[in-house]
């Protein structure tokens, strides 16, 4: 009885309804591509950077500490037989030394990060270092990344000197050819980094089988040589960014559900206001004053189902069509943000589903609390217009 009551009130109020449905379901169709694309944003650019440098983490050498570029020369260990047993996909050495790179009579510091050609677990362009033998003659074969062209003035071809300490601490320099200059979507391995052969490396410093850490692809166990870092250690500083982007996320979802629920609110108190005479009718032939405002409540309720119908048919269709197009974030290419390509929305439905209930709940919370004082209301006083000033 009192949703058939509710149905015909919510049907009367015709274009003040539909707007209202309206305003809810485009609140809601924002929320969840904001919640979305900002799930895919994270997504895209954390796989960016495991897939270029972390992996499943580091057995690092003891000590090691990548922002003190000085002591990397100290810090190095030969790798055990427990990571040397490991399949090359599933691992990925690297060593590390501080160097000097002079392009065009200029000084340009540079980290040296030697990997070794088997391993197939990070997605670096280094393929072209693989066709160069073991050993180099005249000029050491590189690579860099087209952000550390850009900034240095590098081109392929190039040829210029680089300068580095030995295992003794003996300075040495020796010209180097850049081969290639690979687009990297990571600038934590492109911006400052020359990319060379591991067994190069190695040669180049006096440092027989020895690594600044082995990235795995699953954490292994303890080994005693080394210290694990695990991928949220390593990538502390962007998870920080995410929690950030999330607290963001949340001040713009609070805003939207305040104007939907201020929406919902204005339409139940100008309901009540307009209203008076019928609800002085329904008290005097009788009925309760709280099943009047279950009434109300109810029409609040068809308020927020329509508009979860109306966003699922208007939202599904847009959100198939983005998801095919994605969001193009070129113009992040000079950013620190190791994400260039077009990211594509990521769907979470417990995250949606949850969504939506909080949604459905303030709307329901927003259509009951005007309607309160209808408990309060004088019959005689509503049947003349005037209950409610």
């Amino acid at each position: 009885m009192n949703w058939s009551i509710a149905k015909k009130n919510f049907s009367r109020q015709g274009l003040r309804a539909s707007l209202n449905v309206l305003v809810t379901a485009l609140s809601i169709i924002a929320l969840i591509f904001m919640l979305s694309l900002l799930n895919g944003f994270q997504a895209q650019a954390t796989r960016n950077v495991i897939n270029t440098d972390i992996g499943g983490g580091h057995y690092r050498a003891p000590g090691f500490d990548i922002l003190s570029p000085s002591k990397w020369e100290d810090y190095t260990v030969k790798v055990p037989d427990t990571l040397l047993r490991l399949h090359n996909k599933d691992k990925a050495e690297v060593l590390v030394v501080q160097g000097q790179l002079y392009p065009n009579r200029r000084l340009y510091p540079v980290q040296i990060r030697g990997i070794s050609m088997e391993q197939s677990l990070l997605q670096l362009p280094l393929d072209n270092l693989k066709t160069f033998s073991a050993n180099f003659d005249d000029l050491i074969p590189v690579v860099v990344g087209a952000k550390m062209a850009k900034k240095a003035h590098l081109h392929k071809g190039d040829t210029l000197t680089l300068k580095w300490r030995d295992r003794s601490g003996a300075v040495d320099a020796k010209d180097i050819i850049i081969i290639d200059v690979g687009d990297i979507l990571n600038p934590r391995v492109d911006e400052g980094v020359v990319w060379l052969r591991l067994d190069h490396l190695r040669l180049m410093t006096d440092r027989k089988n020895e690594v600044s850490w082995v990235a795995v692809k699953h954490y292994i166990g303890l080994i005693s040589e080394f210290e694990f870092q695990p991928v949220e250690f390593l990538m502390s500083d962007l998870l920080a960014l995410w929690r950030q982007d999330r607290m963001n996320s949340k001040i713009l979802w609070a805003i939207l559900m305040t104007l939907v629920c201020i929406s919902v609110f204005n339409t139940q108190m100008l309901n009540i206001f307009k209203r008076q005479k019928e609800i002085g009718t329904l008290m005097a032939l009788g009925m309760d004053s709280q099943r009047i405002v279950r009434i109300f409540t109810l029409e609040g309720c068809l308020a927020a189902i329509w508009a979860l119908v109306v966003a699922l048919l208007l939202g599904l269709p847009f959100f198939i069509w983005f998801q095919g197009v994605g969001f193009d974030v070129s113009h992040l290419s000079e950013s620190t943000l190791p994400i260039r390509e077009t990211i594509y929305p990521d769907y979470q439905p417990m995250e949606i589903i949850y969504s939506l209930i909080i949604v459905f709940i303030l709307i329901v919370a927003s259509s009951w609390f005007p309607v309160k004082k209808i408990t309060r209301l004088d019959p005689t006083m509503a049947l003349r217009g005037r209950a409610i000033k």
